[in-house]
């Protein structure tokens, strides 16, 4: 390997955008234009397509059809994808997934960032180990049924509860309230889920089956019915899973 490591990113959102900014320091990292490739660097030693996962397959044979990728690895950063998607493209392919919400305008700690590693072979694993290394002090191997597992968790514990902080927020804006009340009530929930685990930790009128308390929230949500069903599904759940 030549030395310092030439990456091209494939892709100008969110990740990609996020991993030149953190690898710029230790590698020659190029961003690539993912609709035109038109300046893609071809003495790369490692290409990463870092696009949307339904253009992930059409961008690599894009690419395969531009270049000769002999002597190249090249991988996709997605949760969901499996690996395979990109047999055939190149000689040595992998993952490269950095498990994280990533928005362009927030800094990010990138050495807390994991990353999870997937190759075709020794190769493609060492190497994209060691550009993840460069960057994270959390790297892992991980396979194809890992990663969804993981993207899967990762969507019910950022995604859908940021969606309940939407719907909150929305909620006491319209009974004249403000979201700002919540935050302490947000950082003392996150503090116990990381340091004792969520499932040590839960509170409120489900766990405790109190469904007098319950039965008035959804009588109070009765002309809110989205709201309604979610409190009313969230609280089964919760029951369910801590019974008397």
């Amino acid at each position: 390997m030549k030395s310092p490591i030439k990456v091209a990113i494939i892709g100008r959102g969110n990740v990609a955008t996020h991993l030149q900014k953190a690898l710029a320091p230790y590698a020659d990292c190029r961003m690539v234009n993912s609709r035109t490739l038109e300046n893609f660097p071809h003495d790369c030693d490692v290409a990463i397509i870092s696009v949307s996962d339904n253009a992930i397959a059409s961008t690599a044979e894009r690419l395969q059809s531009m270049t000769d990728l002999s002597g190249k690895i090249v991988a996709h950063t997605s949760g969901t994808t499996p690996m395979e998607a990109l047999r055939g493209i190149a000689d040595s392919y992998g993952v490269f997934y950095p498990l994280q919400t990533f928005s362009k305008e927030v800094a990010l700690d990138y050495q807390s960032i994991p990353f999870f590693i997937e190759g075709n072979g020794r190769l493609s694993v060492d190497i994209l180990t060691r550009l993840a290394s460069m960057i994270s002090n959390h790297v892992y191997e991980a396979d194809s049924d890992k990663r969804r597992q993981l993207h899967i968790a990762s969507v019910l514990s950022c995604n859908f509860v940021n969606h309940l902080w939407a719907l909150s927020e929305k909620y006491l804006t319209e009974n004249g309230l403000s979201f700002d009340m919540l935050h302490p009530l947000i950082r003392e929930t996150l503090r116990k889920a990381v340091t004792s685990g969520p499932g040590r930790t839960q509170t409120g009128p489900a766990v405790r089956h109190d469904s007098r308390t319950i039965d008035a929230h959804l009588s109070m949500l009765h002309e809110a019915p989205e709201l309604q069903n979610l409190y009313a599904a969230l609280s089964q759940s919760i029951e369910k899973m801590y019974p008397l």
